[in-house]
């Protein structure tokens, strides 16, 4: 919340001495020339009295024949900050730092940060906080499943820059999709047949890494594995 700074205190310090004005002379000016507020003025300058009034200020500033243009970037500075309601929402949102793969809490933080920006209204901690840890959930799934891929291309002597690898990884996406998104059933069969024929189209079908890819997948999702898109 707002505070008064030691850095804006030593630019009204500053406007008050390019005038020539002692803090006595000054307060005569402001027309507070009664006991102490001379006192007052410096304990502003030197940031120790953090909610002066804003006719304290102004008349101030007008006593320097300043105005508050003088010292406008340092309010500027403060009111471009996030309201009280959005940093504690950061705040809450942090806390998952110690919790994450450092990888994982950069996506989730500037997922966060991005979403946080291009709302209107600032959102309830709790809910900001559940939607940041849906997504933390798809970032260390998404992890764990570019880490089996890698492991079985490696196994298979496939190049990571390879189009059968680029192919291979986008493979490993859709079947977790479709084993995650569909209940066993008449769905899934017909999901799980359309990939087979995308397989064939891309010329997949006869990779045998495939075999071994696909019941590593299927590993995780019966272990109840974090699921993308959660």
């Amino acid at each position: 919340m707002f505070r008064f700074t030691e850095e804006m205190g030593l630019r009204l310090r500053a406007l008050r001495l390019k005038e020539g004005l002692t803090q006595q002379e000054l307060a005569v000016l402001m027309g507070r020339q009664g006991k102490g507020n001379h006192q007052l003025i410096g304990k502003v300058e030197r940031g120790h009295a953090p909610y002066p009034s804003l006719g304290f200020v102004a008349d101030y500033l007008r006593a320097c024949r300043a105005s508050f243009a003088d010292i406008a970037d340092l309010l500027e500075a403060y009111t471009s900050r996030p309201t009280v309601i959005e940093q504690r929402g950061y705040k809450r949102v942090r806390s998952l730092a110690e919790k994450l793969p450092p990888k994982v809490w950069d996506a989730v933080w500037r997922f966060d940060d991005r979403v946080a920006r291009s709302r209107r209204k600032p959102e309830p901690e709790g809910k900001r906080l559940s939607r940041a840890e849906a997504y933390a959930r798809t970032q260390v799934a998404q992890h764990r499943l570019d880490g089996i891929v890698a492991d079985e291309l490696s196994k298979a002597g496939i190049s990571s820059g390879s189009t059968i690898a680029f192919r291979t990884r986008l493979y490993a996406r859709k079947l977790w999709g479709v084993l995650n998104r569909t209940d066993g059933g008449h769905k899934r069969k017909l999901k799980l047949e359309e990939l087979d024929r995308w397989t064939a189209d891309v010329g997949l079908a006869s990779l045998p890494v495939l075999a071994s890819l696909a019941a590593g997948i299927a590993e995780l999702v019966n272990a109840d594995e974090p699921r993308p898109g959660d």
